[in-house]
């Protein structure tokens, strides 16, 4: 866990750093519990292949757009950040 710790906090290994916990957060529900979910309802026969596919393939303007997000607001935040 110690890997975790440095991921999410800033230069002083001890201040969660908001811009890596968001991008950490979001990361997690588009690379993890999207696929997932999409799996699970095609299973479940709750949603059709097509339907993913169509949500997926939209997914490709959107995503782009999130990471640039995720990365000003890591660099955004970077100057508030406590040094060590």
């Amino acid at each position: 866990m110690t890997w975790l710790k440095q991921a999410l906090t800033g230069a002083d290994n001890e201040t969660v750093a908001i811009g890596r916990l968001i991008g950490m957060a979001i990361a997690i529900v588009l690379l993890i519990l999207l696929p997932v979910a999409a799996a699970a309802t095609v299973v479940t026969k709750t949603a059709s292949v097509d339907t993913w596919a169509t949500l997926l393939a939209a997914l490709q303007v959107y995503v782009p757009l999130i990471v640039a997000a995720i990365g000003g607001l890591i660099w955004g935040t970077n100057g508030t950040e406590p040094k060590p």
